[in-house]
């Protein structure tokens, strides 16, 4: 019970009470509910494409989603994203590369991709049929935080010294396997909703999930290239792609005129 609590805690803004110790045992058996972290957050995105529609329009109920997602996860994960990306487009030599992720000043690259990401989910949530966005929203987070488990299991932290690397280095395949078994159970009925047939619904079954893992190890795997591993803001990135990733299969399978 502790694991989950700070799980929540740790990856959003849920008011729990209690202050549970960030220890290193904690944050390794909480791996495995970060779907439900995820789950959690993505419930105010849903709930706002629940309520608004009966006092907006369809462009400006994805809009509220989009912000609401934002808001509940403390922009920690676009903020990732951002390190990420100003780090990896600068071209340096790896130590270079991780003093850029790490400075907190905002550079062109970031700026960049915080604004594509922000705005391809809304563009993706408004071409959506309302029950598929409702039920996306809460799937896309559930997935993105399963895929950071096997993001931060197929890497070595890239940073030396004390800090998020001590927890990290500790995460394996066990604790994303484990993370997947907890997700698998709100797939199915949310590729059902997509208006596709059975053979193609347990298609999805599988096919979620996977892209998601691979997409996570894949990048996982060019960091250790570039970086020499992963860090706090690639994990954050992970979360945001594969969410996007996700977003992105609603979208394609779930209107039915395709």
């Amino acid at each position: 019970m502790q694991a989950l609590i700070l799980t929540i805690q740790f990856m959003t803004r849920y008011p729990l009470p209690g202050k549970v110790p960030f220890t290193a045992e904690n944050f390794v058996a909480g791996m495995k509910w970060m779907p439900v972290a995820g789950f959690l957050a993505g419930l105010p995105s849903a709930l706002a494409l629940v309520c608004c529609p009966f006092f907006l329009n369809s462009q400006l109920s994805a809009f509220v989603a989009v912000i609401a997602l934002i808001w509940v996860t403390g922009a920690l994960h676009l903020d990732g994203l951002g390190d990420t990306a100003d780090g990896l487009f600068s071209n340096r030599s790896p130590e270079e590369m991780l003093a850029i992720m790490r400075d907190s000043t905002l550079g062109t690259s970031g700026v960049t991709a915080i604004v594509l990401a922000i705005l391809l989910k809304f563009l993706l949530f408004a071409s959506m049929p309302p029950s598929v966005a409702i039920t996306a929203a809460l799937v896309a987070p559930t997935v993105g935080r399963m895929a950071l488990t096997w993001h931060a299991a197929s890497a070595p932290y890239a940073r030396t010294g004390p800090g998020l690397g001590e927890f990290v280095n500790r995460v394996g395949f066990q604790q994303a396997w484990a993370a997947t078994l907890v997700t698998l159970p709100a797939l199915l009925p949310a590729c059902l909703i997509l208006y596709v047939s059975w053979p193609q619904a347990l298609l999805l079954f599988f096919v979620i999930p996977a892209s998601a893992a691979l997409f996570a190890i894949q990048f996982a795997l060019h960091l250790t290239q570039k970086l020499g591993g992963i860090t706090g803001d690639t994990i954050g990135a992970t979360v945001e792609l594969t969410e996007l990733l996700t977003l992105f299969f609603f979208s394609l399978f779930g209107n039915p005129l395709l």
